[in-house]
């Protein structure tokens, strides 16, 4: 385990500093974020050798293990817009497509790779409070749609009904696996899981999963709200997680009713077309 977490520590630091030149490089010309994408092989090696020698680098790659959550998390945020930066113009328009194939699977494989790092899994609970919280959230999110002011407006949604039979159900089955499989266990993982506790005390990894305080209940209540779109929805979502965590002590839990909420909103948008939820 130990020698998994020191890779993913590596691949965290290299890889985001690598997208971070991506970026700079992008106001340079068009065709060097690709290019500066190269650098994650070299900054790996550079980094896997040298990092015990230059404290702030030591602190940045050690980070007390939270790698482990922030990296994955980070990459589900930030994968829309580096699409965006190395995309070649002409496939604007299928950006997001491409965009949601690419973190599904990366971030799907990350957790798969180190599923050993993910000890808060380990004990597996599906009951029926959690499906139930699951209903009560997708009846949240469908119910108030159009009676509260958002501050944005997405400008492209995912819908799949614009293409053929074959890729509509291979993009169907694409939704299914990020947003059932995947979201439900990264967001809970990096929000109830690391942030919750580290809100509680520096020494994170000392703190019990589902310990409360004030403090951290309104932290990741916020954060995980007003990281959605829907900001209300998402903050009444991140309450009742909360406290089913804290009644449960199983982040397990929260994931599958996380995924249960998921899946029912899935399948509401794709028997509505109303694909204005994606």
């Amino acid at each position: 385990m130990t020698f998994l977490n020191e890779r993913l520590n590596t691949t965290a630091l290299a890889t985001l500093t690598g997208i971070a030149l991506a970026y700079l490089c992008s106001f340079l010309h068009p065709n060097l974020p690709a290019i500066a994408l190269l650098s994650i092989i070299p900054l790996y090696f550079a980094i896997q050798h040298n990092h015990a020698r230059y404290d702030l680098l030591e602190k940045l790659w050690h980070l007390n293990g939270a790698w482990r959550y922030v990296f994955p998390f980070a990459i589900y945020l930030v994968m829309g817009d580096l699409t965006r930066v190395i995309l070649p113009g002409a496939f604007e328009e299928y950006h997001i497509y491409l965009t949601y194939c690419l973190r599904t699977t990366v971030v799907g494989y990350i957790l798969i790779r180190y599923r050993s790092l993910y000890t808060e899994l380990a004990r597996w609970r599906l009951d029926g409070t959690s499906v139930l919280i699951g209903v009560i959230i997708c009846l949240l999110w469908v119910g108030l749609e159009g009676l509260y002011p958002v501050f944005s407006s997405a400008d492209v949604h995912y819908d799949p009904a614009i293409f053929d039979t074959t890729t509509f159900g291979f993009l169907i089955l694409v939704r299914f696996a990020g947003s059932v499989l995947v979201a439900p266990l990264i967001e809970e993982l990096f929000c109830r899981s690391f942030l919750m506790r580290y809100a509680v005390d520096s020494k994170w990894q000392d703190v019990p999963i589902g310990t409360y305080t004030f403090g951290s209940f309104a932290i990741v209540t916020l954060f995980f709200g007003f990281s959605h779109f829907r900001w209300l929805p998402g903050i009444l979502t991140a309450v009742l997680l909360n406290l089913l965590l804290y009644r449960t002590k199983n982040l397990s839990s929260c994931a599958a009713a996380h995924a249960s909420a998921n899946l029912l909103l899935l399948v509401y948008v794709v028997y509505t077309g109303e694909w204005g939820f994606f």
